[in-house]
C-alpha cells in the first residue's frame, strides 16, 4: 500500500465537504420547493385564457395600443405565477379564477368570454371591491390586477407602444416636460 499524500488527502476532503455543501444547500432545497408546488404551480389551460380575458379586460385595446391579450398576457401570467410565487398565492389564484366562473355561470348563465364589455368590466369591479376591503393577501383579485400590469407592460407590446420606450443605455435628462396626451416613461 503506497503511503498517504497530504495534499491528496485535503483536497479529497475538501470535494467531499464542497458536494456535501452544495446538496444540502442548493440541489435538495430546490426539489424540496417543487414537490410542495401543486401540480407544478402551472395554470391550466382553460386558467390561462380566462386569466387572459381578465388581462384584456383591465388593459384593453386603445387606438394607440394593442391590448393585454394581444400582447401576450395569458402565457406570461401563467409564467409569472408558475416561477415567482409562491402556492398560497398560486392557489389563491386558481380558487378566484374558479369563483369568477361559478359568479358568470350563476348571474349571467354563460361564461366570462361570452360576457359583453360591460358586463366584465362590471364583474371585475365587483371583485376589486372585494379585494380592496379584504385584508392583505387573502383575495385573489389583487393579485390578478398586479399579474395582468406586469405581464403586459413587460412585454414588447406594453414596453413600446403603451408607455414610452427608450433603449438603455442612454442620456439621463432630469426634468423633462410631458405634453398632454403623451405616454408615460417606462
Amino acid at each position: 500500500m503506497a503511503p498517504m499524500n497530504r495534499r491528496e488527502a485535503l483536497k479529497t476532503g475538501g470535494v467531499a465537504l464542497g458536494c456535501a455543501l452544495l446538496l444540502s444547500s442548493g440541489i435538495l432545497a430546490g426539489c424540496e420547493r417543487s414537490a410542495s408546488r401543486t401540480s407544478n404551480g402551472r395554470l391550466s389551460r382553460d386558467d390561462e385564457e380566462l386569466a387572459a380575458e381578465i388581462a384584456d379586460t383591465i388593459l384593453p385595446k386603445t387606438a394607440s395600443s394593442p391590448g393585454a391579450k394581444e400582447a401576450g398576457a395569458g402565457p406570461a401570467i401563467n409564467l409569472l405565477v408558475s416561477d415567482c410565487y409562491e402556492p398560497p398565492a398560486q392557489q389563491r389564484l386558481v380558487k378566484g379564477l374558479d369563483e369568477l366562473r361559478q359568479r358568470c355561470e350563476t348571474v349571467y348563465q354563460t361564461s366570462f368570454a361570452r360576457l359583453s364589455r360591460d358586463q366584465r368590466e362590471n364583474m371585475l369591479r365587483v371583485f376589486s371591491v372585494e379585494g380592496k376591503k379584504a385584508p392583505p393577501d387573502t383575495h385573489w383579485f389583487p393579485l390578478m390586477r398586479e399579474l395582468a400590469e406586469r405581464a403586459y407592460f413587460s412585454s414588447q407590446v406594453g414596453m413600446t407602444q403603451a408607455l414610452r420606450y427608450i433603449q438603455v443605455p442612454g442620456k439621463w435628462v432630469g426634468c423633462t416636460p410631458l405634453t398632454p396626451g403623451q405616454p408615460a416613461w417606462g
